[in-house]
């Protein structure tokens, strides 16, 4: 960027030695519009540099949730879940409700989250 704004001041101190008015308005004219182009591509570049930080910060943050959610479980204690609840079917609506093992033996009567009657 500095290498086109130090090109851009060549080119306005060059302008400034021509004695032709018309040929000196027109180029400074030309000087103006390459003067708000480079102000525009110097902005875009700041807002590039913002988003694509901002970017990385919600690719770590991202990244962080997904660790959380999907962490690993491994075989053993997919097994010790699998133990810890039984599956069983209502009696009055059919539905099937995962309860764990030491409720179904501790207690004589489970209310059905679904139609509200005993399921065992």
């Amino acid at each position: 960027m500095k290498e086109i704004k130090s090109k851009i001041d060549r080119l306005n101190s060059k302008i400034l030695k021509i004695e032709d008015d018309n040929y000196k308005e027109l180029f400074n004219e030309v000087s103006s519009v390459l003067d708000g182009l480079s102000a525009k591509v110097h902005e875009i570049m700041v807002n590039e540099a913002v988003l694509a930080e901002n970017l990385k910060y919600l690719d770590d943050d991202i990244s962080d949730i997904q660790e959380e959610l999907f962490e690993e479980v491994s075989l053993e204690e997919l097994d010790e879940i699998e133990e810890e609840f039984k599956e069983v079917t209502c009696k009055g609506c059919g539905k099937t409700i995962y309860i764990e093992a030491s409720a179904l033996k501790e207690n004589k009567g489970i209310p059905c989250p679904y139609c509200d009657e005993n399921i065992i």
